[in-house]
């Protein structure tokens, strides 16, 4: 169809009301709508790319942008790209469309036309893999409605016939039912769906339908016209064009530049630089009211409007975004001043007064009698008088048109006025002094010195005090003070006196405290300690306390403050505003009285470095961080990892980086995130600007990651972020690995005391066989003793009684001197005695071989050598008996043993063969046994043994070293050669028969070594054993 025009009855209305809409326009300019505070973001402060043209607002609170240069997600400080770099979907950078899904969640379309969303990993997903020429309601991944595809067979070709080759824009406004409303096809075509059918299609003849010029409101369609006008299609297809009119105002006309931003219901119209929020009257007017106006701010594309926090977000084609705050403060000085207010009062209801002038609702009154003293205080009394101090030495009393009444000579500087309930006026001087005015002059109190540099009255006789030292209670009647516990070394400046009697104490650089049941409580600061210096309380009509500082202003909920001090919170929530909110500075004033101003009408007035800040407490928008805490990112050791449900995590990770997000629009001041470890421990730390957490190897366990902030106001009003997660435990740290090591212990233990036990006994079986080898030993050692002494009794008896018969020989062949006997008989003597010292010798040889430790040394010696010292010793024996030795050594072999001990063994045995042989032959023969040993036999031809003696003698050798081995009635000589070629380690074999001779044979001796006869062989013995 042909785009509407306007009939001649309609040309002329609009000429008349063109007057009246200048009149509005005019009016319009006028308004607050340009006072607002703009933060400006380009590419230079976070976007990636300046061309800002399309902005939605997700259910958790993000803006979102698309620019040429990627997606954008804004949370109020920080921003966050999403392009081809971290979404492998994307084809390009390019974002055409953006929109939400059916909870609100963001989705994206590329040049592609693919659809991307998030999941609650926050990991791109493609929603629809190519969504072009068609429109489509993406609720969620499983539940898409094809608005197209929906309608009816031929109604569906007719809508499909209006796509040509290239893809053409379309939008779907939702009327009613999914599939039910207007769908916009190109710049032209405009039809209403319902049912499946189509209803109407109507077609323009120029581009009416572009994306900035086109929006629906109360379910009716609204076009701006390329002649300006906006024109209206409702469900059935009427049209119309409706007239605008500026809220409380006339008729405008915007022209051809007016632009229409749909937002959800809401529909916006921006003409120029001013934007509007259009309603619908009942008479289908379109009410424009105005809601912003900037500066020139290049070619805007995109409108957000935020109203539960009064922020209004533009997009710019090439010169980024921008962020509109309402400035909810309002400034106002006196012009010639220097606005640096102190003290100031109400005045006539809806005035002040100032030290500087009186500031009225029709002007400012600067002359006579301003200006005042700095930081004087200002009284107006009961009855509309006004008592100021504008000279040093006196103070006035002016009449409520500021005639003065009377002056009172002051001595000393002045400070502040009160009135108490009686009628009477105090004052004190900035020494301390305590005055009131009596009749025509000031008298001083006597109290103590600088007792009342600032007070404050809590009834007609007790006075708040304060000496910049601490707080005191004075009745001014008894002329007495008692210091308030809790407030020593404490400079109060500032009352508030609740209407629960509580006094509210601000100090100088110590905080502020509540007084009440006698003692002062100090209240949590601020987390940047501006609170250390509270210039005044303000209690708003909502329960809000106001307080000023050096910093700043405040304001927090008076319950909130008693819930602290009654113990049931450990914090309080104060909301905090700064210059950006509209006043010009944010150091305020005090030291002064009165240090503020509530007006009748609950306006507030606070004096600042620059100006009055004043404010309407119960129209206050505040940004409240009552958005949600979400995890952005849940990187371990570089890998993201799903954080939708909770996590476990390999015991060797290392490092673990958690991202988090809560998007906030105000000042961050007021959004105050900390975090806590549950399970690590259980303190709570600040989050850092970038919201980054950082953990490095935790143990195995359960752990909660927690992350919490105050949502706004209210003791328990948190908002908490319960992120559990569980390190496994490597395999030895899991309950059935200690459990094998628990059993593995209890066996080991088991076998340890089995091995102990074992060892026990055996060591007990050892120790009971050393006690029975022992008692062996020393019952063997008992009857050898015996033995020895009858032995030593018998054989010694006959030697020495043939030396004392040979001596007295001797002495009787001498005394007739017959020296040839005397010569024979001293031989005789001499060779009785070395036999008798020779068997001493082999006794004593013999005894020390019995000793318990007792070692013997070895070492090579050659055979022959010892048998020419046998030989020798013999020599004269063998005379007596008329018997001969031989020594065979055929071999010449060298013997490796104890010479001596060998030697003892040999000489018995040639002696015991020389005592039963007669003219007979007696042969020691040494010859080979095997490899390494040699065998030694001593053999004769003499009367040989009886069996019974032979069978004694071999009984002995087998129980050597035992008591068996002993018998009381055998020779010694026998013995003493069992015992030694036992301790020789050889084996002794001893064959005789009567009348033939006796053998004996000592086998195992060891053959010495070739070539080493100047060597000295000896086996190491401990120096406590016995050696020989």
């Amino acid at each position: 169809m042909t785009a509407l025009s306007l009939d001649p009855a309609m040309k002329l209305v609009k000429i008349i009301t063109l007057l009246i809409s200048l009149t509005a326009v005019l009016h319009t300019s006028g308004q607050d709508i340009s006072d607002f505070t703009a933060q400006h973001y380009t590419s230079d402060n976070g976007l990636p790319q300046n061309s800002v043209m399309q902005l939605r607002k997700d259910k958790n609170g993000f803006v979102w942008m698309t620019t040429q240069g990627g997606l954008v997600r804004f949370d109020g400080t920080h921003f966050a790209t999403y392009n081809l770099r971290n979404i492998p979907q994307l084809v390009t950078n390019r974002i055409i469309e953006l929109g939400h899904t059916g909870d609100s969640s963001i989705y994206f379309k590329d040049t592609s036309f693919k659809v991307i969303s998030f999941d609650q990993n926050n990991q791109p997903y493609v929603l629809h893999p190519r969504l072009r020429n068609t429109s489509v309601i993406l609720r969620s991944l499983n539940d898409q409605v094809d608005v197209i595809k929906n309608l009816i067979p031929a109604d569906r070709r007719a809508v499909e016939s209006l796509f040509g080759t290239f893809a053409a824009d379309s939008k779907y406004y939702q009327v009613g039912a999914p599939g039910d409303g207007f769908l916009c096809v190109g710049d032209i075509f405009v039809m209403y769906l319902h049912q499946k059918k189509l209803r109407f299609r109507k077609t323009f003849d120029t581009a009416t339908l572009a994306y900035d010029k086109a929006g629906m409101l109360d379910n009716s369609m609204y076009f701006v016209e390329p002649n300006g006008h906006i024109l209206r299609i409702d469900s059935t297809g009427k049209e119309s064009t409706v007239v605008t009119r500026i809220a409380g105002g006339g008729i405008i006309d915007f022209g051809k530049d007016a632009h229409l931003y749909q937002q959800g219901k809401r529909l916006f119209l921006r003409n120029a630089y001013t934007f509007y929020e259009l309603r619908a009257d009942e008479s289908k007017e379109l009410i424009c009211k105005p809601i912003l106006k900037t500066e020139d701010i290049g070619d805007i594309t995109s409108y957000l409007n935020i109203p539960e926090s009064g922020i209004q977000v533009v997009g710019t084609h090439t010169n980024g975004v921008y962020i509109f705050r309402k400035k909810q403060f309002k400034t106002v000085g006196i012009p010639g001043t220097s606005n640096n207010f102190y003290s100031q009062h109400l005045y006539k209801n809806n005035g002040i007064l100032t030290d500087h002038g009186a500031i009225l609702t029709t002007g400012t009154i600067t002359g006579d009698p301003f200006p005042l003293f700095s930081r004087a205080g200002i009284l107006v009394d009961r009855d509309g008088n006004v008592w100021l101090h504008r000279a040093s030495r006196y103070v006035e009393q002016h009449s409520p048109d500021l005639k003065l009444i009377r002056k009172f000579y002051l001595d000393i500087p002045f400070g502040k006025f009160a009135q108490t309930a009686d009628g009477t006026i105090w004052l004190n001087s900035s020494s301390g002094k305590l005055g009131k005015i009596d009749g025509d002059s000031i008298r001083w109190l006597n109290l103590p010195p600088k007792q009342a540099q600032t007070f404050f009255p809590a009834n007609n006789t007790e006075f708040w005090t304060s000496d910049g030292k601490g707080l005191f209670l004075t009745n001014v009647a008894k002329l007495t003070s008692r210091e308030i516990p809790g407030t020593a070394g404490k400079e109060v400046r500032a009352y508030y006196l609740d209407k629960r009697k509580t006094l509210w104490a601000g100090t100088y650089g110590q905080g502020f405290y509540a007084v009440r049941n006698g003692k002062a409580t100090a209240l949590p600061l601020d987390r940047n300690g501006y609170l250390l210096a509270v210039h005044t309380f303000l209690e708003d009509r909502k329960g809000f306390l106001w307080m000023t500082t050096n910093h700043g202003l405040f304001k927090c909920k008076v319950q909130d403050l008693y819930d602290f001090l009654d113990g049931k919170a450990r914090s309080v929530f104060y909301y905090y505003y700064d210059k950006s909110n509209g006043f010009a500075n944010n150091e305020f004033n005090g030291g002064c009285d009165p240090p503020s101003v509530a007006f009748p009408d609950g306006k507030f007035s606070f004096p600042s470095m620059e100006g009055l800040v004043q404010v309407y407490p119960d129209s206050v928008i505040d940004i409240l961080p009552n958005s949600r805490i979400l995890i952005d990112q849940f990187v371990v050791d570089g890998k993201q990892q799903p954080f939708s449900s909770d996590l476990r995590l390999p015991p060797s990770f290392n490092r673990i980086e958690v991202t988090l997000a809560s998007p906030y629009f105000g000042l961050p001041e007021n959004q105050y995130l900390e975090y806590n470890i549950k399970g690590l421990d259980d303190e709570w730390y600040p989050l850092n600007s970038n919201l980054t957490i950082t953990l490095n190897r935790l143990s195995y366990g359960n752990y909660a990651l927690q992350v919490r902030k105050k949502a706004g106001f209210g003791r328990n009003n948190v908002n908490l972020l319960v992120k559990n997660l569980t390190v496994n435990p490597f395999w030895y740290q899991t309950w059935y690995a200690i459990l094998f090591a628990v059993c593995l212990l209890a066996f080991s233990f088991y076998v340890v005391v089995k091995l102990r036990y074992h060892y026990l006994t055996q060591r007990k079986r050892q120790l009971e066989a050393q006690v029975l080898e022992r008692t062996r030993q020393l019952e063997y050692s008992n009857k050898l003793k015996e033995k020895i002494t009858l032995l030593l009794a018998h054989d010694l008896q006959s030697p020495l009684h043939f030396l004392n018969l040979l001596s007295d020989h001797v002495t009787a062949a001498l005394d007739k001197e017959r020296f040839e006997d005397v010569r024979n008989g001293t031989a005789e003597i001499k060779k009785a005695a070395t036999n008798i010292h020779a068997f001493v010798k082999e006794i004593n040889l013999w005894t020390k071989s019995q000793q318990e430790g007792f070692f013997l040394s070895k070492r090579p010696f050659p055979f022959d050598g010892l048998a020419d010292e046998l030989r020798e010793f013999f020599k004269e024996m063998l005379l007596l008996k008329n018997n001969t030795l031989e020594f065979v050594n055929p071999g010449n072999w060298e013997l490796f043993t104890n010479r001596e001990i060998l030697k003892a063994v040999i000489r018995n045995l040639i002696d015991n063969s020389n005592k039963y042989t007669t003219g007979g032959h007696i042969r020691v023969e040494l010859d080979k046994l095997d490899e390494k040993h040699l065998r030694l036999s001593v053999s004769d031809n003499g009367r040989g043994m009886s069996p019974a003696d032979l069978s004694k003698i071999n009984r002995r050798i087998e129980n050597v070293l035992t008591t068996e081995g002993i018998e009381q009635s055998g020779r010694l000589g026998y013995q003493i050669i069992i015992d030694f070629v036992a301790r020789l380690e050889c084996e002794l074999e001893v064959n005789s028969m009567v009348g033939q001779g006796t053998t004996v044979t000592i086998s195992g001796l060891l053959q010495g070594q070739p070539n080493t006869t100047d060597a000295i062989l000896t086996d190491t013995a401990p120096t406590d054993f016995t050696t020989l």
